[in-house]
């Protein structure tokens, strides 16, 4: 008997799940037809629609749905949607959210605040910006910059520098569309940094498509460097002033660095680095030789004839073996 009422219970518990599982979804989806239309109409004129008050179970669909569509649109779309949801109050929601012990609805409150450009929700985000939870202080970075870049940038900049957990490809995803405002403050700040803080500080710079001033790369181009750092700068090498200081860094002790500097070669090379990277074909580390290889194939100047010519007068044996391998993989592009 005891099994059976058990049994029973938890058929009856199962049953009422779905069911409550199924009116969420009808609900869900005739909030849809209903908002929808109503939204993409509000793109192009948001003064043109009706809007009637959002029901309280409808706040957090219209967030969610609203949210979508913002990180789909740009420009006046953007402002088009901000201003339905001012009408409807969403501010006041997001602000409540903000405070919810649920990281999906901070997160989508913090959305929120940031699409809406809020310049009274600054302090909130402010306090989220510098919370241990690595992706909702992420998204209030973001957030901040929406609502005032100057002075958001100034604000996150800083904080970029020194938290390691946020994640590299997530900064570039979130912060791509600011990396024009970011770029200025966050070459400022590298002259400041402490040696241990700047490789990571140039990753970032990279992972954001950032430009560093041949004048403020040099310092960190040079051989007596830490390996770490030599190689996040050589990523991040580019215009002729930097080339000398590259060449010289095809010489350097540590492998590691001979292969970024081939790599830097393939992408600033001149007729004069044909010499540096035939050279390096004939490294004794596999790695260096493959990305010399590879940067002289690349090499915008170098066409297919005269990369075979100097395919067949290699005098190594290594050398020969890695150009095969990789000229026989790029130079079918010129066929």
């Amino acid at each position: 008997m005891a099994a059976c009422v058990c049994t029973l219970g938890i058929a009856l518990f199962i049953l009422g799940l779905r069911s409550q599982r199924s009116w969420e979804l009808r609900r869900e989806q005739q909030f849809q037809q209903r908002w929808r239309p109503l939204l993409m109409q509000a793109l192009i004129d948001e003064t043109a629609i009706t809007l009637q008050p959002l029901a309280r179970g409808d706040r957090w669909r219209f967030l969610k749905l609203w949210n979508r569509m913002q990180e789909s649109v740009r420009g006046e779309a953007n402002q088009r949607l901000a201003a339905v949801a001012y009408r409807l109050g969403c501010q006041h929601t997001a602000r409540r959210l903000l405070a919810s012990g649920n990281l999906t609805r901070r997160l989508f409150a913090i959305l929120t605040l940031g699409h809406m450009r809020d310049t009274t929700a600054w302090s909130l985000l402010e306090f989220q910006l510098r919370q241990p939870v690595a992706i909702s202080s992420l998204y209030a970075a973001r957030a901040l910059i929406q609502i005032d870049t100057e002075r958001g940038v100034r604000t996150v900049v800083p904080q970029l520098l020194q938290r390691d957990d946020w994640e590299m490809v997530r900064i570039a995803i979130l912060l791509q569309e600011f990396r024009d405002a970011l770029g200025g403050e966050l070459t400022r700040h590298l002259a400041a940094l402490p040696a241990e803080r700047l490789p990571r500080a140039l990753q970032l710079a990279e992972a954001l498509h950032l430009h560093v001033p041949a004048d403020t790369l040099l310092p960190w181009l040079q051989a007596s460097q830490p390996v770490e750092l030599l190689g996040a700068a050589l990523r991040l090498a580019s215009g002729h002033g930097v080339l000398p200081a590259v060449r010289e860094l095809a010489s350097h002790a540590d492998w590691r660095v001979r292969v970024q500097a081939a790599h830097a070669l393939g992408r600033l090379g001149t007729e004069a680095d044909v010499a540096v990277l035939t050279r390096l074909l004939s490294d004794p580390q596999w790695w260096v030789r493959y990305r010399a290889a590879g940067a002289l194939a690349n090499l915008p100047f170098l066409g297919r004839t005269r990369l075979r010519r100097l395919l067949d007068e290699l005098p190594d044996r290594y050398a020969r073996e890695i150009s095969h391998q990789v000229f026989a993989e790029l130079l079918d592009a010129y066929v």
